[in-house]
């Protein structure tokens, strides 16, 4: 068990990754193929299964990318289960406190670290790779909560001096509204508030995360992301790259069809 994400990270290099909602195991695979160091299979607003999860994390297995499971709530439970499955880290939303991060970065690990109770499935080989698994799980498995309020903000060192964080995303949309800005990521308000958890997770020591991207964007955003400090990036997903390369493909027929050769 490798995690190469968690590994990137720890040698301050940025790590690519997409967020994936069809629950396609193909699309997992092809996203894997292309490059991306990590997938963020999201079952937080999306209707995924458990069985098109696992199905997912087969299909990135073929690949060198990470597969992360963005879990729907902070639940024990649900993150036993996707760790269970293969997922090599999990990412939770809204996480607002450092008791919620504990209760999450705790479930990701074993006692007497953690919390989880034992009984990896796919995780461990089917049985196969059971001790190797269980002596190497704790440490490669990465816990991101979701920064995504203004009471998370407020809490943010806190939250990242608990021992289990091992970085953290940025939500923009969600922390614009609950600003009281929605949408308007300019807003000295909204800035401020990034500068507070990029100041916070240097002084913690410990690596920064936003999406960066659409399908299209400008190379000059991402790199002031980067300089600022980012280094877990997010760079859209299945659902804003399809519906661009639908569009894309569309508008490119259609003019051509009106142009005479």
């Amino acid at each position: 068990m490798r995690n190469s994400l968690k590994k990137r990270l720890a040698e301050g290099k940025v790590a690519v990754g997409a967020q994936l909602r069809f629950g396609c195991p193909a699309i997992a695979e092809q996203f894997g193929l292309a490059g991306f160091d990590w997938l963020l299979l999201d079952s937080e607003h999306a209707p995924q299964t458990p069985e098109g999860i696992q199905s997912q994390l087969q299909g990135i297995g073929c690949t060198a990318a990470t597969p992360i499971v963005r879990a729907a709530k902070n639940d024990p439970d649900l993150i036993k289960l996707y760790l269970d499955m293969g997922a090599m880290g999990i990412v939770v939303p809204f996480i607002e406190t450092a008791d919620e991060a504990e209760r999450g970065a705790r479930a990701c690990r074993y006692p007497p670290r953690g919390t989880r109770g034992w009984g990896p499935h796919r995780a461990a080989g089917y049985g196969l790779k059971a001790a190797a698994y269980t002596k190497e799980a704790d440490r490669e498995t990465v816990y991101i909560p979701i920064i995504e309020s203004a009471r998370a903000v407020k809490n943010i060192r806190a939250i990242l001096s608990v021992e289990g964080v091992d970085s953290f995303l940025v939500g923009p949309v969600d922390l614009s509204i609950s600003l009281g800005m929605p949408f308007e990521y300019e807003c000295p308000k909204f800035q401020k508030a990034i500068r507070t958890v990029l100041e916070a997770a240097q002084d913690a020591g410990k690596p920064a995360g936003t999406g960066v991207a659409g399908p299209v964007f400008e190379p000059g955003s991402v790199q002031d992301c980067v300089q600022k400090g980012f280094r877990l990036l997010l760079a859209g997903g299945d659902e804003p790259i399809l519906a661009a390369g639908c569009q894309r493909v569309l508008d490119n027929v259609r003019n051509a069809a009106k142009t005479p050769r």
